[in-house]
């Protein structure tokens, strides 16, 4: 009689630390691939949107599929204050199409979002946790930064708030 509501929370709760590894696993390259930007690695290697997917990528496989479910936004701001950011959800639970790759010059303040479409794997939890169409749930991280005086003969960047 306890068993099914026992099963169902034993899977509950291994469904929410699996997605709960996943988020830390994509926060974890975000953060990484971000100081690539943040450094000035990724401009003056002049690496790509595509390049710079490849490096979140290499990071995320041992979880999570490099395909569509993956998404990077990487945007530039003049102030922090003025990064604004639309949904990555259109109005029917899909990936926007206007994701960017911006990484700045030195002292921009750039933000690296990272999206991924968790299928739950646990059977019937899926509809719980739905936040975007076809039952997936929506993984998002966050790297805001601002690039370092990588660029010769700059001492420092002035205060941009």
């Amino acid at each position: 009689m306890l068993a099914p509501a026992f099963f169902g929370l034993l899977f509950s709760m291994f469904e929410i630390g699996i997605t709960y590894t996943a988020d830390a696993l994509l926060q974890d390259a975000i953060n990484d691939t971000a100081r690539m930007i943040r450094t000035g690695q990724a401009q003056g290697a002049g690496m790509t949107r595509q390049q710079f997917r490849d490096e979140v990528c290499d990071r995320v496989d041992v979880l999570l599929a490099c395909d569509q479910r993956l998404q990077i936004d990487v945007r530039t701001f003049n102030r922090f204050a003025n990064a604004q950011f639309e949904d990555p959800l259109d109005g029917n639970g899909n990936f926007r199409d206007d994701f960017r790759y911006d990484p700045g010059t030195a002292c921009s303040i750039v933000v690296v979002r990272g999206f991924y479409a968790w299928s739950p794997i646990t059977p019937g939890l899926g509809e719980f946790m739905a936040t975007m169409s076809g039952g997936e749930h929506l993984i998002q991280v966050t790297a805001a930064i601002r690039n370092e005086p990588y660029a010769s003969g700059q001492s420092g960047c002035a205060s941009l708030g």
